[in-house]
């Protein structure tokens, strides 16, 4: 008997904590969209991370609602969930809750711009209807439910639902043979092979080392993009992780991005700076990007920080378009349609 009544209420808890996080989930996907959260009305947060652009936003870097620029691509949020680290440049941000600090409370560049405007913004949403409800129904058991962690665990919540695997690849390695067109198969052949070791840094299921271990020296590169007049730099104004440990072997190093949904999610790399997969295929097959004019000139190629497993390759024009069919593969459209990816407001908000 004792043991009856203990498992029942153990699954009454789990039922309790699973309805709670569909709760927190659901409220998380309404502050997502909701531009009150900035404080001058313009932005939200999908207006860096639009599903339509699989949680990107096709700008080279993202404008604020300021009107300035960010200092990185926006990158995809989709399967993130998983990952060990977070933003392009700073391997001290290992947890969702603290990435998005950076985004809410930054001041140069401002982005949603909530310092100094805090109060500001939990007026605007208590006195929605929809929130008075949902935050005192998901917390409830505090004395004033509407904080800004209350938020920034909603916005989690709801960030870590957006996962999408259901590519042509997904179906493909689950046994469906004609997944993948014959091109696209002899495009994951390359891009496994010993000949690119592209797997070496992105790793399945993800396509990324950020979701595989918590060894940072396993996922931040310098991948030869720059060597400023030969002298081994990156963009004074972002030098990668070097900002951050003060180790001069570390300038250029950034982040391995996932190649999920990268069909999706142009322009590449941590500053937008590539705009077509063959551009960034061309530069990995040189061993390093090469720029002939201008105040970045350099061959990244010489670069002497560059990791050592960007040494080039060669590919055929065929082979390129197979290596690409194969990426394109890695797409999961459902996030085009799926409605929990999609603006919960009237388009008129």
């Amino acid at each position: 008997m004792f043991i009856c009544t203990l498992s029942c209420t153990n699954n009454n808890k789990s039922a309790d904590l699973s309805a709670n996080n569909r709760s927190l989930t659901k409220l998380g996907h309404y502050l997502f969209f909701d531009t009150r959260l900035s404080y001058n009305q313009t932005k939200s947060c999908a207006s860096c991370h639009d599903p339509k652009f699989a949680f990107t936003d096709n700008y080279r870097r993202s404008i604020t609602a300021s009107g300035d620029r960010v200092l990185h691509n926006a990158p995809s949020l989709l399967n993130i969930s998983g990952y060990y680290y977070y933003d392009w440049a700073n391997p001290a941000v290992t947890s969702l809750l603290k990435q998005s600090d950076r985004p809410m409370f930054s001041i140069t560049p401002t982005e949603l711009g909530m310092t100094g405007h805090e109060a500001e913004i939990i007026e605007r949403i208590k006195h929605d209807q929809l929130y008075l409800t949902s935050f005192k129904n998901i917390f409830g058991e505090e004395k004033d439910p509407f904080t800004l962690l209350n938020i920034k665990k909603a916005l989690e919540a709801y960030v870590r639902s957006l996962q999408a695997l259901s590519s042509h690849y997904d179906k493909f390695i689950k046994g469906d043979s004609a997944a993948l067109t014959i091109s696209a198969q002899q495009g994951m052949r390359l891009f496994f092979s010993d000949k690119l070791k592209c797997a070496s840094c992105h790793q399945p299921p993800l396509f990324t080392t950020v979701a595989i271990t918590h060894n940072k020296d396993s996922v931040y590169f310098n991948t030869g993009l720059y060597n400023i007049h030969d002298s081994g730099s990156y963009p004074v104004a972002d030098v990668g992780i070097a900002t951050i440990t003060g180790d001069a072997t570390d300038n250029g190093k950034f982040k391995t991005p996932s190649l999920r949904n990268v069909g999706l999610t142009a322009p590449y790399t941590h500053d937008g700076s590539v705009n077509t997969l063959e551009e960034m295929i061309d530069i990995y097959q040189r061993g390093g990007r090469t720029i002939n004019s201008g105040p970045y000139q350099g061959d990244g190629k010489l670069n002497l920080n560059k990791d050592p497993q960007i040494t080039g390759f060669a590919l055929s024009t065929n082979e390129k378009k197979q290596l690409i069919d194969f990426l394109l593969a890695l797409t999961d459209s459902s996030v085009l349609v799926n409605p929990a990816f999609q603006n919960p407001f009237p388009s008129n908000k």
